[in-house]
């Protein structure tokens, strides 16, 4: 019976290993950075209009006053409301 050392079996795998590698440089990455360029903002994105002061003032001042008199709400929106139990 013949037997091989592991020196031997690990010196045959890293011969047939060499095999495949390259020797040129890959493009690693490449394919990342173009990604990530395409996913960024122009230097000076649109403008969007928004809300002017005088409607975000106002806007506020019915929010913070809808807490000091609040609107008084029916039951019957809501499931269940119109039914009473005896």
């Amino acid at each position: 019976m013949i037997t091989i050392r592991p020196a031997a079996i690990a010196l045959a795998a890293i011969a047939l290993l060499a095999g495949c590698a390259s020797h040129e440089r890959s493009a690693t990455g490449t394919s990342v950075r173009t990604i990530m360029a395409s996913q960024m903002l122009p230097p000076q994105a649109a403008q969007r209009a928004g809300t002017d002061a005088a409607s975000a003032v106002a806007g506020y001042a019915n929010y913070q006053k809808s807490y000091v008199t609040p609107t008084p709400q029916d039951s019957s929106g809501m499931v269940g409301g119109g039914i009473t139990r005896n």
